[in-house]
C-alpha cells in the first residue's frame, strides 16, 4: 500500500516539479532546457551497459573515475543527472563518450520509457539517490540496482525513516549498497537493506586524480595572479560570502599582498557576490570578463571545471556549504591540490571523513564565523603550521585511496562484458 500511495502522490505532484523548474529556471535558465528527458520523452535511442546516476556537480565530479575505468572496460555508460551544473560538469568531462541526459522524475511511465530507450544492464546510484520508483521499475524487468559510494547523514537518515515499509521495500531491493563508512551501512541497515548487501568501502572521493594538466592551470593562474597570494573561497552558498568578505576585509589589514577568490557553489550567483564585495569597497572582478587581474582585490569564478586548479594555485581554502546548515562539500579535492583546508562546523555530508581528517590534524573545523577567522589567519601566517597540515592531508588521502577498485570489484558479477580490469 505504502508504494502505490507513493506512486500516485508523484503523478500528481508532477505539474508542481515543472513548474519548479520554471521557477528555479529564472536564476538559471538551463533548468528551461531538455525538460522532456525528465518525462522519458526525446532520448536518444542509445542501448548501454551501465547507467550511473549522479544527482548534481558533486556527485559527477566524485564517480568520473570509476566511469573512466568503466569506458576503458568498453562498457556502454548512460549518465543521468538532476541538475544544469551537473549536466554541464558530465559534458565538460566527457562530452559524446557517455550518453549524458537529465533523470526521469519518478514516474513509472517516464523510468518505463527510459529503460526502453536506454536499455542498461546494471543501474549505480551515487550516494544518496534512493527511487522507489526507479529500483521497483528495474527490479520487475530484473535490471540489478546498487547503491554506491553511499552515505546517509544522520539527518536523512531521520527523514527516511518516515517513509518506513516504503524505504524498507526500495533498499531491500538493491542488490548491493556499496557504502563510505560503518555509521553508513548502520543506518542503512536501519533503514531495510539487507546486511549481507551491504558493505564497506570507503570513499571514492579520495581516488579522485589531478587533471593531466593541473599544474599548466596552476601556473597560468599564478601567472596572471602576478605574486599575490590567493586565498580561496570554494563552493560558497547563500550566507557565506559576506562572511568570507568580512574575514577579508580584517586579514588584508596585515595581509596587504592578499587577494580573496569567491568560487560559488552555482555560478549564476556570480553578479550579487560582485556586486556585494563592490559594496564593501573592493575592486572586483568576475574572471570571465578580464584577463587581467593585477588591479583586484576579489577575483569571483564564474567558470565552472576550473576550482581544482585554484584550489592548486591558492594556499589556504574554505570550503563552503559548511558555514550554513548545508552538509559541506568536497574538502577532499582541496587536500588533494596540495591546498590547506577549513571548514565550518557542518560537514553532515561529510562526517565520518571530516572526523578522519580532523584526527589526523588535516582538516581546521571552525564552529563559528569568528573561529574560521581565527584559523585561516593561523594559515595564512604560520607557513610551518599550512604545511604540516597539507603533508598530513596528502598522508591520509594516499592511504585511504583503492575504493574504485573495491567497487569494481564487488560489483563484477553484474557487470556486462567480463567486468573491469
Amino acid at each position: 500500500m505504502p508504494y502505490i500511495v507513493y506512486k500516485s502522490l508523484v503523478v500528481l505532484m508532477l505539474p508542481f516539479a515543472v513548474l519548479r523548474l520554471f521557477w528555479r529556471s529564472l536564476k538559471e535558465p538551463a533548468y528551461r532546457q531538455f525538460i522532456p528527458e525528465r518525462f522519458g520523452f526525446r532520448l536518444r535511442s542509445r542501448a548501454s551497459d551501465v547507467w550511473v546516476h549522479a544527482v548534481s556537480a558533486g556527485e559527477s565530479i566524485a564517480v568520473a573515475p570509476m566511469i573512466e575505468r568503466l569506458l576503458t572496460s568498453g562498457q556502454r555508460i548512460v549518465v543521468s543527472t538532476t541538475t544544469p551544473s551537473g549536466r554541464a560538469q558530465l559534458q565538460q568531462q566527457f562530452g559524446e563518450r557517455v550518453d549524458i541526459c537529465f533523470a526521469p522524475f519518478d514516474a513509472e511511465f517516464a523510468v518505463r520509457r527510459f529503460l526502453r530507450h536506454k536499455q542498461p544492464k546494471l543501474v549505480l546510484l551515487v550516494e544518496t539517490e534512493i527511487w522507489p520508483v526507479w529500483i521497483r521499475r528495474c527490479r520487475v524487468e530484473q535490471i540489478p540496482v546498487a547503491l554506491v559510494n553511499g552515505r546517509l547523514s544522520a539527518k536523512s537518515f531521520n527523514g527516511y525513516k518516515k517513509l518506513g515499509r516504503l524505504m524498507a521495500q526500495a533498499l531491500s531491493s538493491l542488490s548491493q549498497v556499496l557504502v563510505q563508512s560503518e555509521s553508513h551501512a548502520e543506518r542503512f541497515v536501519a533503514l531495510g537493506a539487507h546486511s549481507d548487501r551491504v558493505h564497506v568501502l570507503g570513499s571514492i572521493k579520495m581516488d579522485q586524480a589531478l587533471p593531466a594538466d593541473f599544474k599548466e592551470q596552476v601556473n597560468r593562474i599564478e601567472q596572471r595572479a602576478m605574486g599575490r597570494r590567493l586565498w580561496l573561497a570554494a563552493s560558497t552558498h547563500p550566507g557565506e560570502d559576506l562572511p568570507m568578505l568580512k574575514i577579508y576585509q580584517k586579514l588584508r589589514e596585515q595581509q596587504t599582498n592578499l587577494r580573496l577568490v569567491i568560487a560559488p557553489r552555482h555560478v549564476h550567483r556570480s553578479g550579487e557576490i560582485k556586486l556585494a564585495s563592490e559594496g564593501l569597497g573592493f575592486k572586483t572582478c568576475r574572471i570571465s570578463t578580464t584577463t587581467e587581474w593585477s588591479d583586484y582585490d576579489v577575483l569571483v569564478v564564474d567558470v565552472m571545471g576550473q576550482l581544482t586548479a585554484w584550489y592548486g594555485a591558492s594556499e589556504v581554502a574554505f570550503v563552503g556549504g559548511s558555514l550554513v546548515p548545508h552538509g559541506g562539500h568536497n574538502f577532499m579535492e582541496a587536500a588533494i591540490a596540495g591546498c590547506a583546508v577549513v571548514t565550518g562546523p557542518h560537514l553532515f555530508n561529510f562526517e565520518s571523513l571530516a572526523d578522519h581528517f580532523q584526527q589526523a590534524e588535516a582538516l581546521l573545523r571552525g564552529s563559528s564565523e569568528q573561529e574560521v577567522a581565527d584559523q585561516v589567519f593561523v594559515l595564512l601566517n604560520q607557513e610551518d603550521a599550512r604545511l604540516r597540515q597539507v603533508n598530513k592531508a596528502d598522508r591520509l588521502v594516499r592511504a585511504s585511496r583503492g575504493a574504485i577498485d573495491r567497487t569494481l570489484h564487488q560489483l563484477s558479477p553484474w557487470l556486462p562484458q567480463g567486468g573491469v580490469q
